[in-house]
């Protein structure tokens, strides 16, 4: 078990109630990776084996993959071969396969190559976008395309949408591309079959959100943000809205949370503030609808090893009591189910990480607010 964390020790110390110092929760070790990385991707197989691949050590990208075991709970190697160095790319399953596109290589190129890994490993199909791309989004859509949208071509950001087509194993490009360039933007699936795509803009459109159509393929703009933000999270909630959490403002890291609503089409600030500025953070989306945020850079410029929870039905947020036991941003931070979080790699302010822990949060209904 790790030393508890400050706050959780200065209010016992106290006598004071845990909830009103922060909810409940515990990090527990989940053994190291085979390499330092940040900027990877874990992805949850059919299996229920998460598949982390490439990122960036403190110098150079990496082409090496390695599959966490729950079960055992252990990272085991996953060989696949022939494949370029790359950090900052993306991963999504597709059926039975993972597939990957993009990235950052070795001398700031933007890779414009995707490739489907096949169960057991070894390479399925291989495609190449029309743009290079890093920092970008990868959407699955209701018809199991995928939507790849923005990024960076190692030069500047970029508005151009394409389509991955599966049964085609090729790239579509949309008709037209986003209104305005972005990068370390966010996409969400909506629960009505379009994506909403925010943030990561700069200049006259960077608080215009857009929505993307598939049987029109192309964005439409909807009504602005109430903040402008850049490395956010976007979560869809259960109820089909979506929240809107922390980033990089104009000037300043955030604290502040808005919700967006499908049916009206509309951005709303929450009441409620995090209780931690934070960017380059992970929001996942728990089994009993609350989102768990985890570590990130804080406005106080440090990387942050603190977490907290919202609350749907209260529309509050609070902070767990214990913290990681390594300060962490450019993690993955993974749903095992019940209760539990996978947080693998990240860069703490000195050093890229190997570690990995587990946060388990009480699935009981009681709540931190």
């Amino acid at each position: 078990m790790y030393m508890m964390g400050k706050r959780t020790a200065l209010c016992l110390c106290l006598g004071i109630v845990l909830s009103a110092c922060g909810g409940e929760g515990d990090f527990s070790p989940a053994g190291n990776m085979n390499a330092p990385r940040h900027g990877h991707t874990a992805t949850t197989l059919e299996s229920g084996e998460i598949l982390i691949a490439a990122g960036l050590t403190k110098t150079s990208p990496l082409d090496d993959f390695e599959i966490f075991d729950p079960a055992q709970g252990i990272f085991k190697p996953y060989r696949i071969g022939g494949l370029r160095k790359r950090g900052w790319h993306k991963a999504l399953l597709l059926n039975d396969a993972v597939l990957i596109t993009g990235g950052w290589t070795t001398g700031g190129k933007a890779l414009r190559d995707s490739f489907l890994i096949q169960p057991g490993g070894g390479i399925r199909a291989r495609a190449l976008m029309k743009y290079g791309r890093y920092d970008h989004t990868m959407t699955k859509l209701p018809t199991g395309d995928v939507l790849i949208a923005g990024g960076n071509d190692g030069k500047r950001a970029i508005r151009h949408l394409e389509i991955y087509a599966p049964d085609k194993r090729r790239f579509i490009p949309a008709r037209r591309p986003m209104l305005t360039a972005r990068q370390q933007h966010s996409a969400t699936a909506l629960s009505g079959g379009g994506v909403l795509i925010l943030g990561g803009a700069e200049g006259k459109g960077a608080r215009y959100a857009e929505l993307y159509s598939s049987s029109g393929r192309k964005t439409r703009l909807v009504r602005s943000l109430t903040t402008q933000r850049s490395r956010h999270t976007a979560t869809r909630l259960k109820n089909g809205k979506v929240l809107i959490a922390g980033g990089l403002g104009k000037e300043k890291t955030l604290t502040g949370a808005e919700i967006y609503d499908p049916a009206t089409e509309k951005f709303i600030p929450l009441k409620d503030k995090l209780r931690v500025n934070r960017q380059q953070h992970t929001a996942t989306l728990m089994p009993d609808g609350r989102v768990v945020l985890i570590g990130g850079w804080g406005g106080e410029g440090r990387t942050l090893a603190s977490a907290e929870v919202y609350e749907p039905g209260k529309g509050c947020f609070w902070l767990v009591g214990v913290e990681m036991k390594f300060p962490r941003r450019l993690h993955t931070a993974t749903s095992l189910g019940g209760g539990r979080v996978l947080i693998a790699g990240g860069a703490t302010d000195s050093e890229v990480l190997n570690s990995a822990e587990i946060l388990t949060i009480p699935q009981d209904g009681k709540s931190g607010c």
